[in-house]
C-alpha cells in the first residue's frame, strides 16, 4: 500500500471511530469519508460499507492490545495486571467507539469462530489468562481458558470501563486493581462451580 493509500486509510479508521463513538444517527460509509476529508470513491477503495470501517478500528485497537502484551517480560499476576492496565488505559483513549457496538452472537460463539477483530484480544490473553489459571490451581478443567476469556470479557467490557470513570470517578489505575481482583475470584468461583456442577436435566 502506498504512503498516501496508509494515510487515507488510516484517516477513514480514525474518522469511523469519531462517528459511531457520537453515534447519533445511522452512519454511512459517505459520512466517514466527509469526516475523514476524502472522497467517496477513495473511501470505496479501502471499505465496503461504514461497519468494514468500524470493524478496521476494532482490529486495530486489538493489535495494539496484542503487540503490549506479547512484549511483556513479566509473568503471572504481574503480567496479568500489567496487560489488563494497558487495556483499560487503550480504551479510555481509543476505544469509546467499541460501547455502542453490539453483537447479536454471544462473546464465546465469536470467540470461537475466531471473529477477525476478537484475534488480537485472544492472542493478547492467552499467556496472561494460561498463567492465572495455573496460579489458581484449575488448568485441569478442560476449556478453562476459554471460560476466562469469557469471564475477562464480562469483567472488562469497554462500556463498563468508562462507567466506571465516569459514575464512581475511579482512576484507571483503580479500575485496573478493582476489575483484575474481581475477575481472580470469579474465575476460582466459577472452577470451583464446575467441580460441583449438578447433573444436567
Amino acid at each position: 500500500m502506498r504512503r498516501d493509500q496508509r494515510l487515507n486509510n488510516a484517516k477513514l479508521i480514525q474518522a469511523a471511530a469519531e462517528l459511531f463513538e457520537r453515534r447519533e444517527q445511522p452512519i454511512s460509509l459517505a459520512d466517514i469519508a466527509r469526516q475523514a476529508d476524502v472522497s467517496v470513491a477513495t473511501a470505496y477503495r479501502h471499505f465496503e460499507s461504514a461497519d468494514d470501517a468500524l470493524s478496521a478500528y476494532r482490529r486495530d485497537i486489538g493489535s495494539k492490545f496484542r503487540d503490549y502484551s506479547l512484549e511483556q517480560p513479566s509473568n503471572g499476576l504481574a503480567l496479568l495486571e500489567s496487560v489488563c492496565g494497558f487495556w483499560v488505559d487503550l480504551i479510555l483513549a481509543e476505544g469509546a467507539a467499541l460501547v455502542h457496538r453490539r453483537s447479536s452472537e454471544g462473546f464465546l460463539a465469536r470467540y470461537k469462530d475466531d471473529e477477525p477483530y476478537l484475534e488480537g484480544q485472544a492472542e493478547a490473553l492467552t499467556r496472561p489468562l494460561r498463567e492465572l489459571v495455573a496460579i489458581l490451581g484449575v488448568s485441569e478443567l478442560a476449556g478453562v481458558e476459554d471460560e476466562a476469556a469469557f469471564l475477562w470479557n464480562v469483567l472488562f467490557d469497554p462500556r463498563e470501563i468508562f462507567d466506571l470513570r465516569d459514575t464512581l470517578a475511579l482512576a484507571p489505575s483503580q479500575i485496573t486493581h478493582r476489575l483484575v481482583s474481581a475477575f481472580r475470584g470469579a474465575l476460582l468461583g466459577w472452577a470451583t462451580a464446575r467441580l460441583t456442577d449438578p447433573a444436567s436435566r
